[in-house]
């Protein structure tokens, strides 16, 4: 019924067959039916997503019909021939993208962009064959960066397995700068963004160029962990083959960086705002005043944006966070309760994260904040000595790590109701945040040898 020999032109011929992987027909199960073929010596199969009744197929002896077929004889009742004809219109319509694919490959055309054709091979051929009987777009799916952007935009309407809550926008904003990295990456090697470029090779040539244009191994490692979600989902739908992927290092590293004691975030709670140079930036109080805030509640800045009223009773706060999902319960500090009665019980709206930073460093250093700091940071595999004034060393995310480490050298509270707080779920990535160097600890024991022995 079904011709097996697609010829285009005199030198390109392909030979399809359609087949039942299972004849059994016990307690009456279909069957199911595959397409076969063979190409460049590899024997390619592929699911046709149709069952039959083992016993309404036909197997053809002629080796121009296609393998088989279904029966459309009206002795097996009405229902059944109009089964078997839906079958046989299902597997026309497959050898159909059949001839479809070898016009492609005989002129040219198989190709995911202007400038890149697509060789004839087992997995090209299953590949196409595959899509379109799914209703995909072949081309899109096998161009990486077709499918990558697709799935960031898709993200952006995602919900979080755990939390239930949309995409964070800070997560959007890692997979975007992920994917920015790797198309200018491809491009200084006059590369194709293709799914074979995946390889363990890639690895090391990858994260060379990362390194030769200093990026920190935190965000060499956030690139591959970001990356291996592309790559999970694509392999999912069989988009890529090679596993070297799975092996990519996302190991990240603690890094050294500052807090505020609590000597420091009282001089910027005092500092007098009112001179020229600060009426000459906008919002300064008022990024001040939530810097503080963070000091003193150990929130994130995407949490600022929603911070509900005081809980009269209680003195605390409530804040479901943005990034994990945990609501979190905060007991007010005097400086906290302070600013909260300073806006009327509702906080300002924070500022563009630049512009905050921009903001404290001025107040940090006006305030006095400038001890000469040295940090050691990695970059492009190599060790840096930086040192500069504090104040220039503050980001908003020192107000978390103030917090954290503030409230560790209380030494009355314990670890876990600190981490009660800052929704830290381990030990390990709590202490993290907790900036003291190796004087800062030798005091600690110190003093804790003079309160137990004298």
């Amino acid at each position: 019924m079904f011709s097996s020999v697609i010829s285009e032109g005199e030198t390109f011929d392909l030979r399809v067959n359609f087949n039942l992987k299972k004849i059994s027909n016990v307690g009456g199960k279909r069957s199911q039916i595959w397409l076969s073929t063979t190409i460049n010596g590899q024997r390619v199969r592929i699911f046709t997503k149709q069952l039959i009744n083992p016993s309404h197929w036909v197997k053809s002896l002629r080796s121009d019909e296609g393998g088989g077929y279904a029966k459309e004889d009206m002795s097996l009742g009405r229902v059944a021939v109009k089964e078997n004809k839906a079958i046989n219109s299902a597997l026309k319509r497959i050898l159909g993208y059949c001839k479809e694919y070898c016009r492609l490959v005989s002129q040219n055309h198989l190709q995911v962009r202007e400038d890149v054709v697509m060789s004839h091979s087992k997995d090209n051929f299953k590949g196409y064959i595959e899509s379109k009987i799914k209703g995909d777009d072949f081309f899109a799916n096998n161009r990486a960066d077709v499918f990558i952007d697709n799935y960031i935009r898709q993200k952006a309407n995602m919900t979080n397995r755990t939390t239930g809550r949309k995409i964070s926008d800070g997560t959007l904003y890692n997979h975007k700068n992920a994917f920015n990295r790797l198309k200018s990456f491809v491009e200084s090697e006059h590369s194709v963004l293709n799914w074979e470029l995946f390889t363990a090779d890639f690895e090391t040539r990858f994260t060379s160029w990362m390194m030769s244009r200093n990026f920190t191994p935190n965000t060499i490692a956030t690139q591959y962990s970001v990356m291996k979600v592309w790559l999970t989902k694509a392999e999912e739908k069989g988009l890529i083959e090679d596993k070297a992927f799975h092996h990519y290092s996302t190991k990240c590293y603690d890094v050294e960086n500052i807090y505020l004691t609590e000597d420091e975030i009282k001089r910027l709670y005092d500092l007098d705002l009112s001179n020229a140079e600060v009426n000459s930036q906008s919002k300064v109080e008022e990024t001040r005043d939530l810097f503080i805030v963070g000091c003193w509640t150990g929130l994130r800045y995407s949490d600022y944006s929603h911070l509900p009223q005081i809980d009269e009773n209680t003195n605390t706060i409530k804040v479901h966070t943005q990034k994990t999902g945990q609501t979190v319960t905060i007991p007010l500090h005097p400086f906290v309760k302070a600013i909260y009665k300073k806006y009327g019980g509702v906080l300002p709206k924070p500022i563009d994260k630049g512009k905050a930073i921009k903001n404290i460093r001025m107040c940090a250093r006006l305030a006095g904040i400038s001890e000469s700091v040295q940090l050691s940071k990695v970059k492009g595999g190599k060790d840096y000595k930086c040192t500069k004034e504090k104040y220039d060393f503050i980001v908003n995310h020192t107000a978390r790590r103030s917090f954290a480490t503030n409230m560790y050298l209380m030494g009355t509270v314990p670890i876990k109701s600190i981490m009660s707080i800052t929704g830290h779920r381990t030990e390990d990535n709590f202490m993290k945040y907790i900036k003291l160097d190796a004087d800062s600890h030798a005091k600690i024991v110190a003093k804790a040898f003079a309160e137990r022995y004298t």
